[in-house]
């Protein structure tokens, strides 16, 4: 978006600790507990981009790595001349992994329910609708434990209606995402792919907010070359495709973890493809994706299971199966 239109970018808790500015373009990862939301209600529209699941997870621990594990805004800023320079030490991301993927799962399809369903209030384990008092718990969790914040602890079997994040309210055109992008299309190449994301995001800006970008929309015939520059003469900034070292594959996860994310794809896949959601192109453009993530992890599961793929061993205390 910054190539695309001159203008600059800032990330949610940039403008959170450094103040309101006139970048356009807000990087968030709201709802989710890395996430806040920082920019008031300057929200326009909502772009979503969407990682494979499996890949995602791996990139999300790199950055904490990163960032030395940092728990505020302050501490993280000390590090980020690291980010996307190199991999972490496979053994960190299997301490974390073993700690946190199973969760994490279930906040990433939540993290997409969110935003599909504009800011619907659900609980992020069991994704039933939720109250209030328990959505204020769930956007605390560095207060609340996990098990503090149970479903049946703290809403039961109470009637619930639904109710949405007045956050949503805030941005102009809602929650929604006007469309959503693939990370891996977005940067793969040799196959057409690359140029198409940059395309969509383009497109997406056409028209966009009440200053109107797209009067500071490069021309459309100079689009392809703008994504040839970034991605294959590398002249942005560095991105998670530029980390040295370690191999993303060599980042492998147990037959029970695969075997949960394709259930939460599943059930992602399943819910978007409902004739409530399938008239949208947005509830399409995601079920598409999310089935070219399930093929390529049930993959995966199949090397695990037949031994290909060993990441565990048969004398690891929990044996292979087990996380």
């Amino acid at each position: 978006m910054e190539a695309l239109t001159g203008w600059a970018a800032k990330d949610e808790w940039d403008f959170q600790f450094l103040g309101m500015s006139n970048e356009p373009f807000i990087k968030a990862n709201y709802p989710h507990h890395e996430g806040i939301w920082g920019w008031q209600d300057v929200g326009d529209q909502v772009i979503m981009v969407v990682r494979n699941m499996r890949r995602s997870l791996v990139e999300y621990h790199d950055i904490l790595w990163d960032i030395g594990y940092a728990k505020t805004w302050e501490a993280a800023n000390k590090h980020l001349d690291n980010l996307y320079a190199e991999r972490p030490p496979l053994l960190d991301f299997l301490k974390w992994r073993d700690e946190r993927v199973m969760d994490e799962i279930q906040w990433y399809g939540w993290f997409i329910d969110y935003y599909m369903e504009n800011g619907l209030k659900r609980d992020i384990f069991t994704h039933r609708i939720t109250n209030d008092l328990h959505w204020s718990m769930l956007m605390q969790p560095t207060v609340y434990s996990k098990d503090e914040v149970r479903y049946d602890r703290i809403v039961g079997d109470a009637k619930v209606e639904e109710s949405f994040d007045p956050m949503c309210e805030t941005i102009t055109n809602g929650c929604h995402p006007v469309t959503i992008v693939s990370a891996e299309h977005l940067v793969e190449t040799g196959t057409g792919r690359g140029p198409e994301e940059t395309h969509r995001i383009a497109k997406s800006l056409q028209g966009m907010g009440k200053e109107n970008i797209s009067k500071y929309l490069i021309d459309e015939s100079t689009w392809d070359c703008i994504w040839t520059e970034l991605i294959i003469n590398k002249k942005g900034l560095k991105t998670f495709i530029d980390r040295e070292g370690v191999r993303e594959t060599d980042y492998g996860f147990s037959e029970e973890m695969l075997e949960q994310m394709i259930v939460e794809i599943n059930r992602l896949i399943d819910k978007y493809s409902d004739p409530n959601w399938s008239w949208r192109q947005t509830a399409k453009d995601l079920v598409t994706l999310l089935k070219e993530h399930r093929g390529m992890i049930d993959t995966e599961m199949q090397e695990v299971i037949s031994g290909i793929r060993q990441p565990l061993k048969l004398s690891d205390f929990l044996g292979p199966k087990e996380r």
